[in-house]
C-alpha cells in the first residue's frame, strides 16, 4: 500500500502553517484537515434497485438503503472531477449478521476503462456502520463497487458509502448513527379515527385523475394482444415514456404478456409515471400477464410506483402465468408457489410519497404475497376492484390482497411519508386463496376500509396487524364464511425486535356484518381504546367453540350497540372477556388482563351462549338485551369472589386430576409425580399435559380425569366445566370428547392407565357409555395461544352428583394426529386450572 511519505516534514509544515496562521488567517485551515476528508459525491447510479435507491448511500442513514437481487449488480459514484482515492468505507444492510463479497473499481472515465482496485473483498459480518476497503492510492473520478451477494442470500444491500482522501493515520472511518426519526415534535396529532385532520375538519378523498391530453394505444407501439409468445413490455414502456402529464396509455382487448423489467430494475415490469393514466377496455377482457416467478424474484413487482402522483390504473386484470397447485394451508408456504410477489406496489422514493394514485375495477390476481402494497404513502385509492387466488397463504407475508403499512417500527407522524388517509372501497376479496383480505400495520393510522366483500378467506378478513396501526375506521363491510377470523385488532408472531403485539389506540369498528365467522371481531395483545359498535354477527354455524365478539387484554374496548344474532355453532359465546396469556414465542408479549370494559346496549338473539366474563377488571354492563339463549345467558368467572357467591355461584377446582397414558400403564402424569417429572426429561413436555400423537394403530394418547367436591347438589342451577388449553406446534385443531362418569372412587396419586374407570385397557376406548359413562360433549382446541373452553354439563351434575361428587373423563377417542396442552392443578399455572363453576339459586 502506497501512504503520504515523511510524516516527520507533513508534521514541521503544518508546524510553519500554525506559526503563520496568525498573520496570514491559516489556523482555520488547519482545523479543517483534521481527520479522515470524505469527498462528496455529485451523482449515484445503479445496474438496478428494487424501490431502495442508489441515493440512499449517500444521506449517512443507516436505516435507508440501496439494494438489488442477483451476482454482478453495480452501484457507482461520480466525485464530479478527478480526486485522489485513498479508501472506501462501505456499511452494509445486516452487516452485522452476514458477509458481503464485493469488488471496486476507479476511473477517470468509464469510456477508457477501469482500475479494479478491490478483488471480491469480503465485509466483516459484525457491524452495521462503515467499514474500510484500502487500497493503493491512485487518481479517480468514478468509482464502482460490484456486488456477489452475501452469505445469507444473493441480495447486495448497502446502507451508507463515503469515499476518502488518502490519510497518513491509516483507512479511518466515520462513526455513523442509526437515524431512525420518529414523530416530528411539532406535528399535531390526529385524535378522532378515519379521516379526519387534526384540526377536526375531513378529508375529502380526490378524484380520479382526468385525461386532458392524448391517448396512446399500446398496439400503435408494437404490443401484440394476442395470447402468445411475444414480450410486449416493451411496448408498453414506450407508450408510458411518450405520454405526459395529462396522457393515458389505452390497453385493448387482449393478453399483453410482460416478460422482460424496467431497464434498471429487474424486480418490476413497469413504472408510473406522474400524471400518466393505464385504462384498459374493460376489467375483463384486458389481462397483463406477468412471468414472474415469485420464488426466483421474491420482490418482484408487476406495476410499480415510487414517488408518483395524478394516476388512475383502471379497468385491467392482472395476472401471471403461474400454473401450479393452489393451497389452502396456512401453516405452510406453498411449495409450487409463483407469480409476482406484488401486482401493484405503491411506495415513497426517498421520502416522497405517492398520492392520489387511484385503482378501479382492476382484478389481480396469481400473486405470492400482496395484490396491491401501498407503503410510506397517502391519500390513495383502491375501488371496485377484485383479489381473489393468491399462490401462497403460508405465513411471512404472503396471500394478502391490499395492505397498508408504514415503517417497521417506526412512527412517522408528521414526515411526508407517513401512511393515512388511504382508502379501500367496494372491493372483493374472494377465497379460499386468500390469507388476509386487508390488512394495517406499521403505524399506519387514519385509513378508512369500507363497503368491501370479504368471502370465505382463510385468516382474518380484515386485520390490523398488531405492529401501532391507529385511529382507522373500519365500516360497512360484509364478511361471510371465514373459517379462523372476521376483524382483528394485535396479533402475535413476526421477528424481533419488530414483532407483532397490540394494534394503537382507537381504531373504530363498526356497522359491519359478519356472518358464518369464527371469532367475528378479536382484540388481542393489549390494543387499548377500539371501539366496536352496531355490528352485525349472524348465522354462525360452524365451527365449535366460535365467539361473535372477542376481548383479550383489550383495556377500555367499548362494545356498544352491537347485534349478535342466530348463532348456533356448538359452544358459540356473543361476548367473551378473557385473559391474554400472551405471545408464547416472544416472552409472552402483550399478555394481561382487560381492564376498563363497556359492554352496553347489545342484543344478543338466540345464540347457544350469550356473554362470558373470564378475567378483568372494572368490566361494566349495561341494558344488554340477551334472549332466547339455548344454554347460559350469563357466566361470569371474575375473582371477586364476594360477588360471584351473591350473583352467580362459586368457582370449584379439581379435588384430584390426573393424565394417563396407554404407553406407560403403569405411571401417572398427576401433578403429585414430581419425581417423575425430574428423572424423564425425554417426556417432560408431557407432564401435566395432553399430547395427541397418532401411531400405527391409533391407539397413543393422553386420558384427562377430574373430580370436583361440592355441597349443596339440590339448589344447583347450572353448572360448566371448562379447560383451558391451546394447541401445540404444527397443530391446526384438536377434538377432545368429554364424558361425564358415574366412579368416583379413583384419587389422582393411584390413578394410572391399568386402573382407569371407564377406560379400555387396551386401547383408548371410552367404555360403559351411557351407564356409567355419559357424553357430555366435544372441547375443540383450536388456538395456538391459551384460551378457556367451556362445556355446559348442568343435567349430569344434577342428576349424576352422588354425595357432592362429580368425575369427569376428557379423552381423544379418535387417534389424532397432533397435540394440545391442557393444563392441570398446578401451582405454577394456577390461573389455567380446571374449573366447575356452579351456579346455584338465590
Amino acid at each position: 500500500m502506497k501512504r503520504l511519505k515523511l510524516k516527520s516534514c507533513l508534521l514541521c509544515l503544518v508546524l510553519l502553517i500554525g506559526c503563520l496562521g496568525q498573520e496570514y488567517g491559516l489556523l482555520s485551515e488547519v482545523k479543517a484537515m483534521e481527520g479522515p476528508v470524505n469527498y462528496e459525491v455529485m451523482e449515484v447510479i445503479a445496474s438496478e434497485h428494487d424501490g431502495n435507491v442508489p441515493e440512499n448511500t449517500i444521506d449517512d442513514d443507516l436505516s435507508t438503503r440501496w439494494s438489488a437481487q442477483g451476482v454482478g449488480q453495480w452501484i457507482q459514484f461520480d466525485l464530479g472531477a478527478a480526486k485522489e482515492i485513498g479508501y472506501l468505507g462501505i456499511a452494509f444492510h445486516s452487516g452485522d449478521v452476514r458477509t458481503t463479497t464485493i469488488d471496486i473499481e476507479v476511473s477517470l472515465n468509464p469510456h477508457d476503462g477501469w482500475t479494479k482496485v478491490v478483488d471480491k473483498q469480503s465485509s466483516s459480518g459484525d457491524s452495521v456502520n462503515l467499514e474500510a476497503f484500502d487500497f493503493d492510492n491512485l487518481e479517480g473520478r468514478y468509482i464502482r463497487i460490484t456486488s456477489y451477494g452475501n452469505s445469507v442470500n444473493a441480495w447486495n444491500s448497502m446502507t451508507a458509502v463515503h469515499v476518502y482522501a488518502p490519510y497518513e493515520e491509516g483507512p479511518l472511518v466515520k462513526e455513523l448513527k442509526a437515524v431512525f426519526p420518529g414523530p416530528d415534535p411539532d406535528a399535531a396529532p390526529f385524535t378522532k379515527p378515519g379521516l379526519v385532520y387534526p384540526d377536526g375538519t375531513a378529508y375529502l378523498p380526490h378524484s380520479s385523475n382526468e385525461v386532458t391530453g392524448s391517448t396512446f394505444n399500446v398496439i400503435d407501439f408494437g404490443a401484440d394482444p394476442r395470447d402468445n409468445a411475444h414480450d410486449d413490455l416493451p411496448a408498453i414502456l414506450q407508450a408510458i415514456e411518450t405520454a405526459k402529464v395529462g396522457d393515458e396509455v389505452y390497453f385493448p382487448a387482449g393478453v399483453y404478456h410482460l416478460r422482460s423489467t424496467m431497464p434498471n430494475d429487474g424486480t418490476s415490469h413497469l413504472y408510473l409515471k406522474d400524471g400518466v393514466n393505464l385504462r384498459g377496455e374493460s376489467q375483463d377482457s384486458v389481462n397483463l400477464i406477468s412471468h414472474f416467478n415469485a420464488k426466483e424474484s421474491p420482490n418482484s413487482k408487476v406495476i410499480t410506483s415510487y414517488g408518483k402522483q395524478n394516476v388512475l390504473i383502471s379497468n385491467m386484470t392482472i395476472s401471471s402465468s403461474f400454473d401450479g397447485i393452489f393451497s389452502e394451508d396456512p401453516s405452510i408456504n406453498n411449495p409450487e408457489r409463483g407469480g409476482p410477489a406484488y401486482g401493484i406496489f405503491i411506495a415513497d422514493y426517498a421520502s416522497k410519497p405517492s398520492q392520489h394514485i387511484t385503482i378501479s375495477h382492476v382484478t389481480v390476481e396469481k400473486f405470492q404475497r400482496m395484490g396491491v402494497r401501498i407503503e410510506k404513502s397517502s391519500k390513495n385509492i383502491v375501488e371496485h376492484s377484485t383479489f381473489r387466488n393468491a399462490t401462497d397463504v403460508g405465513g411471512g407475508g404472503a396471500g394478502y390482497g391490499i395492505s397498508i403499512q408504514g415503517i417497521q417500527g417506526i412512527h412517522r407522524l408528521g414526515h411526508a411519508n407517513d401512511t393515512y388517509f388511504n382508502v379501500v372501497r367496494n372491493n372483493s376479496f374472494e377465497g379460499p386463496y386468500m390469507r388476509h383480505g386487508t390488512l394495517i400495520q406499521n403505524f399506519a393510522h387514519n385509513n378508512l376500509i369500507t363497503d368491501n366483500l370479504y368471502r370465505g378467506n382463510i385468516h382474518d378478513a380484515i386485520d390490523l396487524h398488531g405492529q401501532g396501526e391507529y385511529l382507522n375506521e373500519i365500516r360497512l363491510n360484509n364478511i361471510d364464511g371465514v373459517p379462523r377470523g372476521g376483524i382483528g385488532v394485535g396479533n402475535t408472531g413476526g421477528t424481533a425486535p419488530n414483532s407483532h403485539s397490540a394494534s394503537g389506540p382507537g381504531n373504530f369498528i363498526h356497522q359491519n356484518t359478519l356472518k358464518n365467522t369464527r371469532d367475528g371481531i378479536t382484540v388481542i395483545m393489549g390494543s387499548p381504546d377500539t371501539v366496536i359498535e352496531n355490528n352485525h354477527i349472524v348465522n354462525t354455524g360452524t365451527p365449535a367453540n366460535a365467539k361473535g365478539i372477542y376481548l383479550l387484554n383489550a383495556p377500555r374496548t367499548i362494545v356498544k350497540d352491537n347485534k349478535i344474532i342466530n348463532n348456533s355453532a356448538p359452544g358459540f359465546w356473543a361476548i367473551v372477556v378473557a385473559e391474554d396469556f400472551g405471545d408464547r414465542n416472544n416472552q409472552n408479549k402483550g399478555a394481561g388482563i382487560p381492564e376498563d370494559i363497556m359492554i352496553s346496549n347489545n342484543k344478543i338473539i338466540n345464540n347457544q351462549n350469550g356473554i362470558k366474563l373470564e378475567a378483568g377488571r372494572n368490566i361494566t354492563l349495561e341494558e344488554n338485551k340477551i334472549v332466547k339463549t339455548k344454554e347460559i345467558d350469563f357466566l361470569s368467572l371474575l375473582d371477586n369472589a364476594d360477588e360471584e357467591e351473591e350473583l352467580f355461584g362459586r368457582i370449584l377446582f379439581p379435588s384430584d386430576d390426573a393424565l394417563v397414558d396407554i404407553e406407560r400403564p403403569e405411571s401417572n402424569y398427576g401433578i403429585l409425580h414430581q419425581e417423575l417429572i425430574d428423572n424423564d426429561e425425554s417426556d417432560k413436555n408431557y407432564f401435566r399435559y395432553f399430547n395427541i400423537k397418532r401411531n400405527s394403530d391409533g391407539s397413543k394418547g393422553r386420558v384427562g380425569f377430574y373430580k370436583f367436591n361440592f355441597e349443596e347438589r339440590q339448589s344447583t342451577e347450572r353448572a360448566t366445566f371448562s379447560l383451558t388449553g391451546k394447541t401445540g406446534s404444527n397443530t391446526e385443531s384438536v377434538k377432545l370428547e368429554v364424558y361425564g362418569i358415574l366412579n368416583n372412587d379413583w384419587n389422582e396419586r393411584a390413578l394410572v392407565w391399568n386402573n382407569a374407570p371407564n377406560l379400555n385397557q387396551n386401547k383408548v376406548e371410552v367404555t360403559g357409555v351411557a351407564e356409567t359413562a355419559f357424553h357430555l360433549g366435544t372441547f375443540i382446541i383450536d388456538s395456538p395461544t391459551e384460551k378457556r373452553f367451556t362445556l355446559n354439563v348442568s343435567d349430569f351434575v344434577k342428576q349424576h352428583a352422588g354425595q357432592g361428587e362429580v368425575s369427569f373423563l376428557v379423552v381423544d377417542v379418535e387417534g389424532q394426529n397432533g397435540n394440545v396442552n391442557i393444563y392441570s392443578k398446578e401451582e405454577a399455572n394456577s390461573n389455567r386450572w380446571p374449573q366447575l363453576f356452579i351456579e346455584t339459586k338465590e
